[in-house]
């Protein structure tokens, strides 16, 4: 018994030091990878230079070390408008069906080049992410016998440019969502000691894509994952954005923008590697565990930012700020009083522009030598609205148009303003404005200037008053 005891403690300190050796060999392929990618002599691998060639080489080499096949026969170069390449590799899956479905996995290798005589090096952003996805590759290889879904490896090109390399590999003939059952961006994972987490964004978009990612048997000690349903970010686009528009769900992997975001000092040497091995474990489990799932199936839901846009839009405002009496004669305008209004706005979505209808009820007050009038207005706007982008999510408009307000109500100080013979019920002006887009929410700013006049009659200066109002809008969109 005795014996067996020791021969049990020599195997369990065996394996304990096997285990060690083990990560602390991908801690140093780890580092070796981000020290390669991210060093001064690849001068921040801006896309289409020779500099941003040389990393792909360098994927190229390792991708071949390791045993993965090349994506397309002759080569793992995918060259696209002329002078800018992904990187593609594959290791096919066994099951006679799930063979021929695919987790795509990427990290885009390009960074922002030099600029006014400084290297941006780009170690966590993202030499840190190809780095996890060579080593995630080396994990699945060596497991290849095991997979029943083929895996799809890229490192995209021209990601911060626009995206280009993951747009033109999702608009690849087979890349749908009948074939693509999964994409994973890893982009930015070196700065987990900082962070204190790692983020997967779009755990929302599979069935049960929570309970698999923290899987406690999946995660590392010492790891703390935090799980999002979708990408947070309302401006900022990763490597998933081009397949979530083709219906594909998608999970954005991340330590966070902690790291110094597109600033040289993003070195190497700042990264935490440890870190990046644990990382690379927990997403080797998820991973492994997604190509064996037959039954991995879509949530069909998305991140608001993805949703395409509705040709109706509705939605519910609420307008605050200020209104001033403008004398059209004379240098001196009235003073601001407190605004507000409620209503409902409706859009019809064409492909390069918008019609907006709304319909407020507003108070409308403004400063009076004779004491502060306020009246109670049914206002009807309507817009020409032009959207902006970035990365294909629309994230500001510009709107202008006219307006048309019916006064029914109205008092000056506690008394009632005269319609009949002082001032006009009718206005009619210009509207324009601005907002941005945190979906659903738009945060704005309208501005109305009245082209017709409140008062029927002018004043001692020929001069007659309209309203100028000035409102920060807020409106929820569905």
């Amino acid at each position: 018994m005795r014996k067996f005891s020791k021969i049990l403690t020599f195997l369990l300190i065996t394996a304990i030091i096997l285990s060690v050796n083990a990560q602390n060999t991908l801690i140093e392929r780890l580092e070796q990878h981000v020290y390669t990618l991210a060093s001064d002599s690849l001068q921040g691998r801006k896309a289409g230079t020779d500099y941003n060639k040389m990393a792909a080489d360098y994927i190229v080499e390792q991708f071949e070390k390791i045993g993965i096949e090349p994506y397309l026969e002759s080569s793992f170069l995918q060259v696209f408008d002329c002078k800018f390449q992904n990187v593609v590799g594959i290791i096919r899956g066994n099951d006679s069906i799930l063979k021929d479905e695919y987790i795509i996995v990427g990290a885009h290798y390009d960074h922002l080049g030099v600029k006014k005589g400084e290297i941006y090096n780009g170690a966590d952003d993202n030499a840190s992410g190809v780095a996890v996805l060579i080593e995630l590759g080396r994990e699945l290889k060596r497991d290849q016998s095991n997979l029943k879904r083929s895996i799809i490896l890229v490192a995209f090109d021209a990601e911060e440019i626009g995206l280009f390399g993951s747009k033109y590999f999702s608009n690849l003939p087979n890349m749908s969502k009948e074939n693509i059952k999964l994409m994973i961006s890893i982009d930015m994972v070196g700065w987990y000691k900082q962070s204190g987490k790692v983020k997967y964004q779009g755990s929302g978009t599979i069935k049960n894509g929570k309970e698999l990612i923290l899987n406690d048997q999946y995660i590392p000690k010492g790891l703390n994952v935090v799980v999002k349903k979708f990408e947070e970010l309302p401006f900022n686009a990763t490597d998933t954005s081009p397949f979530t528009k083709k219906g594909i769900p998608t999970f954005w992997i991340t330590t966070g923008m902690k790291s110094p975001y597109h600033k040289p000092q993003d070195e190497a040497h700042l990264i935490d590697y440890e870190g990046m091995a644990m990382i690379t474990e927990h997403l080797k489990n998820v991973v492994d565990e997604l190509l064996q799932d037959a039954d991995l199936q879509s949530s069909g839901k998305v991140a608001h930012k993805f949703r395409p846009p509705s040709r109706f839009i509705f939605g519910i405002s609420a307008n605050i700020g200020s209104n001033y009496h403008h004398y059209t004669k004379g240098a001196v305008n009235g003073k601001t009083a407190v605004s507000y209004g409620v209503g409902l706005m409706a859009q019809i979505n064409f492909r390069y522009f918008a019609i907006r209808q709304e319909v407020f009820y507003d108070r409308i007050r403004a400063k009076h030598p004779a004491g502060t009038i306020g009246t109670d207005n049914l206002t009807l706007p309507l817009s020409i609205v032009m959207p902006f982008y970035i990365n294909s999510v629309k994230f500001a408009d510009l709107f202008f148009g006219g307006y048309y307000a019916y006064r029914f109500e109205g008092k000056q100080d506690k008394k009632k303003i005269d319609f009949e013979n002082r001032f006009n019920r009718n206005e009619g002006g210009l509207t324009f404005g601005t907002g941005i887009y945190l979906r659903p929410i738009r945060i704005g700013y309208t501005s109305r200037m009245a082209l017709t006049n409140f008062t029927k009659s002018s004043n001692v200066d020929n001069a007659h008053i309209r309203n100028i109002t000035n409102y920060f809008t807020i409106t929820y969109m569905f």
